[in-house]
């Protein structure tokens, strides 16, 4: 029996692929405790033959090859749950890599505190320069080696992304939890799902585990608009789940703290006017939907004062003039050595 099911939707990732399955081979908990499932969304390039080199060297990798793309990672996340057989499930990208421990890390925590979900900080890789970033949190328990999350303040937790995570497959079988398919957003639903049904969470602050290598800058940075609307639509989602939890108040406000990254990506759209005009409009309607008045932050709150007052060209101005900013290398080169 396996420790743990780490799972990876695959698609035409033959450039890191073999750099990211090396990372999980070179794990300190012990290859051998790790099943290994990939999942390849019918890739284009070579990815397949790299799984099946890896897959012919170890019995504990086990490959799925779809006949068809879906083109969201939703649907290879799924096919890695139902063939996932150890207790406790991780998940990665196909692009990024882990730290030596961090297997080893969170099964020892998640098992020695008998928590619901255990997770740590992300080291992001990218062109402009090295961060760590920590985890915002609410009322957590300073231990010294960690911090406790309880009960209604784990969904407040800000990090949803599934990667630095490691979950009970109890937890996910018995509540049905699945990833959204065809849509952007997956991770969010599964991740706030999951934490509505946990009651202790623990948080390894200050450890680094997983290497996100994001690829581009924000020079290069580009956002479609279907983008937007997908991850608009995976919020309308939670309204619902938060609807049957009877924690709408709770989810209202959890919510409203995901406008202003709605806000920042539409500062990256190329669209035409009309078009980013209408995403506005979008975010106006899901405003009104969970009672939004005020966001956290000058910038933020500023444009989205011209969009709940429906002043979309205003706003528009000012994302277009956001983005102009950004694009002055010296100056976001500065504002990351700030942060």
């Amino acid at each position: 029996m396996y420790l743990l099911s780490l799972i990876i939707p695959i698609y035409n990732s033959e450039n890191y692929l073999d750099n990211t399955i090396t990372s999980i081979i070179n794990q300190s908990i012990g290859f051998s405790n790790i099943e290994l499932i990939l999942v390849d969304d019918c890739s284009t390039d070579d990815s397949k033959k790299i799984i099946e080199k890896y897959a012919k060297k170890y019995n504990n990798i086990v490959p799925f090859y779809s006949n068809e793309n879906h083109g969201y990672p939703g649907f290879g996340r799924n096919v890695g749950l139902k063939i996932a057989t150890a207790n406790y499930i991780m998940f990665m990208d196909h692009d990024d890599d882990l730290d030596n421990d961090i297997c080893k890390k969170l099964y020892e925590t998640i098992t020695k505190e008998n928590a619901d979900i255990a997770c740590c900080d992300t080291f992001i890789n990218d062109p402009i320069s090295k961060i760590k970033n920590n985890i915002k949190y609410t009322n957590g328990i300073e231990t010294g080696e960690f911090v406790i999350i309880n009960d209604d303040y784990i969904p407040l937790f800000e990090s949803v992304s599934i990667w630095n995570k490691i979950f009970k497959k109890e937890i996910i079988d018995k509540n049905q939890i699945k990833f959204e398919e065809n849509t952007y957003g997956d991770d969010l639903v599964f991740s706030l799902t999951y934490f509505l049904k946990s009651n202790k969470m623990i948080y390894l602050k200050d450890y680094f585990g997983y290497i996100w290598n994001c690829r581009t800058e924000s020079l290069s940075h580009s956002v479609k608009k279907e983008h937007l609307l997908g991850l608009i639509n995976a919020y309308r989602h939670m309204i619902t789940v938060f609807k049957k939890e009877n924690k709408l108040k709770l989810g209202n406000e959890i919510l409203k703290g995901y406008v202003t990254f709605l806000l920042v990506q539409c500062s990256y759209l190329e669209d035409e006017s009309s078009e980013i005009e209408k995403i506005l409009k979008e975010i106006h309607d899901f405003e009104i939907e969970i009672n939004s008045k005020k966001l956290n932050g000058k910038w933020s709150n500023t444009v989205n004062y011209f969009v709940l007052h429906e002043h979309y060209t205003t706003a528009r101005m000012i994302l277009k003039m956001t983005d102009k900013i950004r694009k002055i290398d010296f100056l976001r080169k500065i504002n990351r050595k700030l942060n």
